[in-house]
């Protein structure tokens, strides 16, 4: 890994380094948001989960000063990289849905218990890598269809399986997710072309297909049983044990009181689990084990106070806008899947959130395109 890493930094050699800074400030600015937890050794006490916090985010800080080397990167790569994603996605899931194919009635069953089908890593990152995958089978769609490719058609064929594979997987920030960038599309579309007629017949297919996988998609009909009992379950005050979404509420009221504890600072990135392992022994007893805020901004508001919350948000969405490369729909996609995440998810507290995180970005900077997407 070591030398690796030397290999990445000799690279930035090959580039105009103080030109490349100059020109990615919002990189600059990205790998800030964690040398801003830094401070948090001036009022933590738990330096243990402090330093485990700050190693899980590395990979950010790295990626955002080594961002140079992706310019040295040719374009032939850079779409084979892009494609990558999307054969990696393509394989998981056929693995997955052959996994449940051979056991269809023990996994359908699952679902109705909060549980979720075997996949390669946690469902909620590979459910938004997936989404992710399934934009940029339209993204090379559309780029090689216009180049008049022979092979066009086959990002279409895999961007419908993997659509279908989403509704079968059923995690429900997944599609929520997916939902939600088919409509950042759709309206991107109405924006560039005024044509009302297409988008109107854009949204009743979208219906139509949501309720098509409703009626054939045995673990979505489940998943939707679970939910509105697990819903129930916190509408009641019942026990949250053991129940995804009450115990997610649970996080989120948790997390609101230590943010009112101390608005400005917060209770310290340190000791953000202790105090909140408190509050749920006290407050939820029955449940076996507390979880984190389950909101990325909640957790930032806890930990470090709504000086933390302006940094990380301000410093996280630097590369999206210094150089306007939000008029880029392909950049527009992955903080959207990303935004969209942190709402149900502490998505860069994890190693495998923080990869999630870091491959969606990297990709999508590395091969979008200077002018707006067309889509």
């Amino acid at each position: 890994m070591l030398v690796n890493l030397l290999s990445l930094i000799g690279l930035c050699f090959y580039v105009d380094f103080k030109k490349v800074i100059w020109n990615e400030k919002g990189f600059l600015l990205l790998s800030a948001s964690v040398i801003g937890l830094l401070v948090n050794y001036l009022y933590s006490d738990n330096f243990s989960y402090l330093n485990q916090r700050l190693q899980i985010k590395l990979p950010i800080f790295i990626y955002a000063l080594l961002w140079p080397v992706a310019l040295i990167v040719k374009e032939q790569l850079k779409d084979k990289i892009g494609i990558g994603v999307i054969v990696a996605a393509t394989i998981s899931a056929t693995g997955i849905l052959i996994n449940y194919v051979l056991h269809f009635d023990e996994v359908n069953q699952m679902y109705l218990e909060s549980k979720i089908m075997p996949g390669p890593i946690h469902h909620i990152r590979f459910s938004l890598f997936t989404v992710f995958a399934v934009y940029l089978c339209y993204y090379y769609w559309k780029k090689f269809k216009s180049f008049n490719y022979k092979f066009y058609q086959y990002f279409l064929y895999a961007g419908v399986f993997l659509i279908i594979f989403l509704h079968i997987y059923s995690v429900r920030s997944g599609l929520l997710t997916l939902y939600l960038v088919i409509l950042l599309c759709m309206f991107n579309f109405l924006y560039q072309t005024k044509n009302i007629k297409k988008f109107f017949i854009s949204g009743l297919v979208l219906t139509l297909i949501a309720a098509a996988s409703f009626l054939l998609s045995p673990t979505l009909r489940n998943k939707v049983t679970n939910t509105k009992e697990d819903i129930a379950v916190y509408q009641a005050k019942a026990n949250p044990n053991f129940q995804s979404i009450a115990t997610r509420f649970a996080s989120y009221e948790t997390g609101l009181a230590l943010f009112k504890r101390s608005p400005i600072w917060g209770v310290g990135l340190g000791d953000l689990q202790d105090e909140n392992t408190k509050l749920f022994r006290l407050n939820y007893p029955s449940i076996v084990t507390p979880i984190i805020p389950h909101n990325q901004f909640l957790f930032y508001l806890a930990a470090t106070g709504l000086i933390g919350f302006f940094i990380f948000t301000i410093t996280f969405l630097a590369p999206l806008f210094i150089n306007k490369r939000y008029k880029s729909e392909l950049i527009q996609v992955a903080y959207f899947i990303l935004l969209v995440a942190f709402q149900f998810e502490a998505m860069l507290e994890t190693q495998i959130g923080i990869a999630t995180t870091v491959i969606i970005l990297f990709i999508s900077f590395l091969v979008q395109k200077s002018e707006p997407a067309k889509v």
